[in-house]
């Protein structure tokens, strides 16, 4: 089990000067991954489930790519993907940064919401083995088109309750599975992680969660909890970058999507996927 320790934190009027200059940077950074993503990729619709199609975006460097991470943005996972990409939550960490993966020369898929969940995914879908049916049938085209490659799955925020959904119920279905800022507190009918334990877990799965997590259903003491207690190896961030209200901390330009230190973040969970 891997941690690292969070940086010490710079002084204060630096610290402000640094985050303006960040921010401005990341959000340039945001517009042109998006534009790379919306336009090199191809938009699939993949039979899942009898009547039901699931729709992924896949964007692949080229025939052979050494890892195929498939991945899962938060809320309810509706990106709305068209012709021309994603169309919706263009900023959530890892839509934003879907073009790290193809720029190490592995393919990267935006997984969206089944046809029969047009208008998005709760918990209890995504907790469903007609969830899991979902995205075996997505591996399996993938598996069988670059069968030399491997799997990751890799889900942010309430993306994370899919993952794990998988993870319970389907763990060899991929190589690697990637928790990032899980959601592990209830909240009403949304009971994320809360209820999942995988306690003879023999899958690579890895935990990152940023110390300063604002979001209250996805806390770092938990984080870390969930991967102590289920043998996961976890990877400690820390960054302060956005936020604001209550509301706002379970964003995507916060701690909670890692404003700021995406490269750092995706450097972490490159390196231990390549070991």
């Amino acid at each position: 089990m891997e941690y690292r320790q969070p940086l010490p934190s710079p002084p204060m009027a630096i610290l402000a000067v640094g985050v303006r200059s960040l921010v401005a940077a990341t959000l340039a950074a945001v517009s042109l991954l998006c534009a790379r993503t919306a336009s090199a990729g191809e938009l699939i619709q993949i039979p899942s489930r009898p009547d039901v199609t699931q729709g992924i975006w896949l964007d692949v460097p080229s025939s052979t790519p050494p890892w195929i991470v498939i991945l899962f943005a938060g809320d309810n996972g509706n990106v709305g993907l068209a012709s021309s990409g994603p169309m919706r939550m263009a900023g959530n960490f890892v839509l934003r940064t879907a073009s790290y993966w193809t720029g190490l020369g592995s393919a990267a898929v935006i997984f969206d919401t089944p046809s029969d969940h047009p208008d998005g995914m709760d918990d209890p879908f995504r907790l469903s083995d007609a969830a899991r049916q979902d995205v075996a049938a997505v591996i399996a085209v993938l598996r069988q088109r670059y069968p030399q490659a491997k799997i990751a799955l890799v889900g942010t925020s309430r993306g994370t309750i899919t993952v794990g959904n998988l993870l319970k119920r389907s763990p060899g279905v991929a190589d690697a599975f990637v928790l990032t800022s899980p959601v592990t507190v209830a909240k009403g009918l949304q009971v994320g992680l809360s209820d999942l334990a995988w306690p003879d877990n023999h899958a690579r799965v890895l935990v990152v969660s940023n110390e300063n997590d604002g979001c209250r259903v996805s806390p770092f003491g938990n984080a870390q909890s969930l991967a102590s207690s289920n043998g996961f190896t976890f990877i400690a961030v820390s960054s302060s970058a956005g936020g604001g209200g209550k509301r706002a901390e379970c964003g995507a330009h916060t701690p909670h999507g890692f404003l700021g230190i995406e490269q750092q973040v995706l450097d972490d969970i490159n390196g231990w996927l390549q070991h």
